[in-house]
């Protein structure tokens, strides 16, 4: 009887030891290239599909802040949570 407990034991530490979130995918919130903003410090993405030789004017979506980025300020990253998050409806009864 023993023995019988002691392999589902194994079987189920097997079983958590490879869960599929050690392992991302693709991520859809990986952009090409982000900046930092300078106003209120999130990653927003950066309005350009290569990497520009001079600077760039991009307006936050967040602070709505609109200010110029040389390019040592755009990188390679995944834009902030805060962007992500969609917006409350209202339930519009009153």
């Amino acid at each position: 009887m023993t023995n019988i407990t002691i392999k589902s034991v194994d079987n189920i530490r097997l079983m958590f030891a490879y869960n599929p979130t050690m392992f991302p995918g693709p991520d859809s919130v990986r952009c090409s290239f982000v900046i930092a903003c300078k106003g209120c410090q999130r990653h927003i993405p950066a309005p350009v599909q290569t990497l520009p030789s001079s600077w760039i004017i991009a307006a936050c979506p967040l602070c709505g802040e609109k200010r110029r980025y040389l390019p040592a300020d755009i990188f390679q990253g995944r834009v902030s949570a805060a962007l992500l998050k969609k917006p409350v409806q209202s339930a519009g009864w009153w």
